[in-house]
């Protein structure tokens, strides 16, 4: 399948705002086995966006356009499609509702010109946006063979959710016989060169498909088998994924959905245990990190955080902590003559199980904002590793 984007919006033309929706969207149709044939930026004029429709479609099978599906007046995506496929859009009951019992749930009136986000034309299909209040089309444009034209919000987050569990299955279940088997493997503790390094000739053999993307949390490593055989693909997915735990198992925290913050949840759950947290000079890292995660959020009985010029650090009593694993994080930075932070993360973890605490020291440097990162990333990648200990 052949596939072309088409970026929407007058501010990506006055270099407002970056175009990263199309940069994330051809990684993943590369991944994906989709061939890319071309991005396009058009600004909100309806002329023009109904020319680059016409010229995607004439090279590739489906075309994905992100943005102009606003209420605004400048939003035109929905009007121009319409003109393409010669149909006349009207509002559909039912998303009209959704769209009301939206804005109703948080206590507003739903602006007329919303219900332009409820139109529909009988080629399209709508998409939920269960982060927005701007659905999406999909829609098939007969022919032979078919070609489909899909709509998905400018906004990367709405974007982002949108195309992973609603349009992207939608494509892939018309890509011809083809079967596009994928694992993403997820690491910490080790640099992408080094993972890559280690892996080097599974990467090079390209088939399955073989990569690294540095995340920011941790590495990971995509796998991706193709065929007509689901069984055949699946095994040389396996065999590939086998000998990638064989060789970086040490460093593998989880796999495709998976959070670091919900899988270390998830240990703590299994062993009867919760954290109790003691931050100084970390700004609340870890806390933050875990209370982001709806499955870790409730993994932790106490955060007490303080900042790092503290100069009598409190004396917290554990008493009431009896079973759980204690943390006591201590970050200590300066910000040098370059305006970066440069600092140590000191870090221990006591348990009833154990004799003495266990430490570990790390050196940070970064922008403030990439120190918490960081903090937060080693203190789980280390805790994971401490619960592994504590069950043997």
């Amino acid at each position: 399948m052949r596939a072309c984007i088409l970026s929407i919006g007058s501010e990506l033309m006055l270099g407002q705002i970056t175009d990263t929706n199309a940069s994330w969207l051809a990684r993943d149709l590369a991944e994906a086995g989709v061939e890319l044939m071309q991005v396009t930026q058009v600004g909100d004029d309806r002329a023009l966006l109904l020319r680059a429709m016409k010229n995607a479609l004439e090279i590739a099978d489906v075309v994905i356009c992100t943005g102009g599906i606003g209420p605004t007046d400048d939003d035109l995506t929905r009007e121009t499609i319409a003109e393409l496929v010669d149909e006349t859009p009207g509002v559909d009951v039912d998303l009209l509702q959704h769209l009301e019992k939206y804005f109703t749930d948080m206590g507003r009136e739903m602006p007329r010109r919303n219900a332009k986000q409820a139109w529909l034309i009988p080629s399209a299909e709508s998409v939920p946006n269960p982060v927005g209040t701007a659905p999406g089309w999909f829609v098939t444009i007969a022919g032979e063979p078919e070609k489909y034209i899909l709509t998905m919000p400018g906004v990367p987050r709405e974007m982002y959710r949108m195309w992973e569990e609603q349009m992207k299955p939608r494509v892939l279940a018309r890509t011809e016989s083809q079967i596009i088997d994928t694992i993403q493997i997820k690491t910490i503790g080790i640099g992408e060169s080094d993972a890559e390094e280690r892996i080097h000739d599974l990467v090079l053999a390209a088939d399955p498909q073989v990569a690294t993307y540095a995340k920011d949390d941790g590495v990971h490593i995509r796998v991706t088998a193709m065929g007509t055989d689901f069984n055949e693909v699946r095994a040389r997915r396996d065999k590939a994924r086998d000998e990638i735990y064989r060789r970086l198992g040490d460093y593998i925290w989880g796999t495709d959905h998976d959070t670091l913050a919900g899988v270390l949840a998830q240990a703590l759950k299994q062993r009867g245990m919760m954290l109790a947290l003691h931050e100084i000079g970390t700004g609340g890292a870890l806390g933050s990190l875990l209370s982001g995660d709806p499955v870790a959020a409730r993994s932790f009985t106490r955060d007490i955080v303080e900042p790092h010029h503290t100069n009598e650090v409190l004396d917290i009593p554990w008493q009431d902590d009896a079973g759980n694993l204690r943390v006591t994080i201590r970050f200590n930075g300066d910000i040098d003559e370059q305006a970066v932070t440069r600092g140590v993360m000191h870090m221990q973890v006591a348990h009833e199980t154990l004799e003495t605490p266990v430490e570990q020291t790390w050196q940070i440097r970064g922008s403030i904002a990439d120190i918490q990162r960081r903090v937060g990333l080693n203190a789980v990648h280390a805790l994971h590793g401490w619960l592994a200990q504590l069950e043997g």
